[in-house]
C-alpha cells in the first residue's frame, strides 16, 4: 500500500460525443478518475451511484438544461464542485450558473489544460502541487 490519496472524481456530462471522448481520456490521462454522461438523466445516475468530486457540465443538451443539472447535482451531493461549460458567455446564464451553486464557468472551446487550471483553483491548489 503506497499511502496515495485516491485520484480526484469527475463527472463529464457532454453531449458532443467527440469531444466528450478527447476531453476524458485527456482527464484520464492527467490522473483523474473519470465518468462521462452524455444526458443529465445518466449524469443524475452517476451523481447517485459515484458521488463525484467535481462535476463539468455541459450548459445546453438535448434532453435537459445544464443550469437544472447544476442544481440537482448539488441537491444530491452538495460537495460536488460544478464547473460549467458553454459556448455562450451571457452574464444572465453566468449569474444563473453560480446561483444554482456552479463554482467555475468556462467559455468553449476549451482545452483540458484550461480545465485541469479551474479543477486545481477550486480545490486551492496552485501551479506544481498534487492534483486536486
Amino acid at each position: 500500500m503506497t499511502g496515495e490519496a485516491p485520484a480526484p472524481s469527475i463527472l463529464l456530462v457532454e453531449d458532443d460525443e467527440a469531444f466528450r471522448r478527447v476531453l476524458a481520456r485527456a482527464l484520464v490521462a492527467r490522473g483523474y478518475d473519470t465518468v462521462v454522461a452524455e444526458s443529465p438523466d445518466e449524469a443524475v445516475w452517476h451523481v447517485l451511484a459515484r458521488a463525484p468530486d467535481f462535476a463539468i457540465v455541459d450548459l445546453r443538451m438535448p434532453g435537459g438544461s445544464g443550469l437544472a443539472l447544476i442544481a440537482d447535482i448539488k441537491r444530491i451531493r452538495p460537495t460536488t464542485a460544478v464547473i460549467v461549460l458553454t459556448g455562450d458567455r451571457s452574464d444572465e446564464s453566468v449569474a444563473e450558473a453560480i446561483r444554482r451553486g456552479a463554482s467555475s464557468y468556462l467559455t468553449k472551446p476549451i482545452d483540458a489544460d484550461e480545465i485541469v487550471s479551474a479543477l486545481r483553483a477550486i480545490a486551492g491548489i496552485s501551479g506544481g502541487g498534487a492534483r486536486p
